[in-house]
């Protein structure tokens, strides 16, 4: 369930790009490394040489029922077109249009400019709550409402909303944009139900830097826990879980080093 990459792994790649860069990667430079695992389907129909397919594949398996396998996250249109188009031909539908996916705006989309961010860094202000507990106000600066903007698009106004209006305008980890608001945004509107939902999948933080979305962690879980009503034993295993899920990310800080070698892990 947690794939991690070895040191072997690693490196293999830093030799790699010293062959095109002029000057010398470390292992020290890496601020996150990870590994997946990509299922790949089987197509039945096909010769067993090529039974192994990297993209979908859509069958009627019995009369009235369909079936998608394989695919990813980036096709996910045009899986949704080809599935839909075998649901039609299998229940002899007559659909009045073509499928309409391909000029379909996800949330967001509808009204969006490349210079949006210009109104958020205008109309609104990060108010955040400083380490004595003070209520200071802060510029919704260029950086973060470009990030805003170019995350929710339209509805980055209500982040940003949530940023001025609740006090959550600090950012979760120094050096990048992503703002305490979009937990609780996250958490209200797009149905994020964990701490390692939001670190990974939501601002992808963990891939990012490993060391800041560990330090990031808690503050995360503390928003979330207001948001969904968690008591301390729920925000007790979501640390657990977060920091166990981001052990697997091998940073320089938690690489598997054997006298200053790499080792395997």
């Amino acid at each position: 369930m947690l794939p991690e990459p070895n040191e072997d792994e690693i490196q293999f790649i830093l030799d790699a790009i010293c062959d095109y860069l002029s000057v010398k990667v470390r292992r020290t430079d890496v601020l996150s490394a990870w590994s997946g695992i990509r299922p790949l389907a089987v197509d039945p129909s096909a010769k067993s040489t090529e039974s192994i397919s990297r993209d979908h594949v859509v069958r009627e398996d019995a009369p009235g029922l369909v079936t998608i396998t394989g695919g990813k996250w980036t096709t996910y249109r045009s899986m949704a077109e080809d599935a839909v188009d075998a649901a039609v031909k299998s229940g002899k539908l007559k659909p009045t249009n073509d499928c309409v996916t391909n000029n379909l705006r996800i949330v967001g989309g509808d009204g969006w400019h490349p210079a949006s961010f210009t109104f958020l860094a205008q109309q609104f202000v990060r108010m955040k709550r400083t380490n004595g507990g003070k209520i200071v106000p802060g510029v919704m600066d260029t950086t973060a409402a470009k990030h805003l903007a170019h995350a929710y698009g339209t509805l980055a106004v209500k982040v940003a909303a949530i940023a001025q209006d609740e006090n959550l305008g600090k950012r979760l980890a120094h050096g990048y944009p992503f703002l305490e608001a979009e937990v609780a945004y996250c958490a209200r509107h797009e149905y994020c139900e964990s701490a390692v939902d939001f670190i990974a999948r939501r601002c992808r933080l963990a891939f990012l830097d490993t060391d800041a979305a560990t330090r990031a962690l808690p503050r995360v879980i503390q928003i979330l826990a207001a948001e969904h009503k968690w008591d301390r034993s729920r925000q007790k295993r979501e640390l657990q879980s977060g920091k166990e899920f981001l052990e697997t990310f091998k940073s320089s800080k938690n690489a598997h080093f054997h006298d200053g070698k790499h080792t395997g892990s």
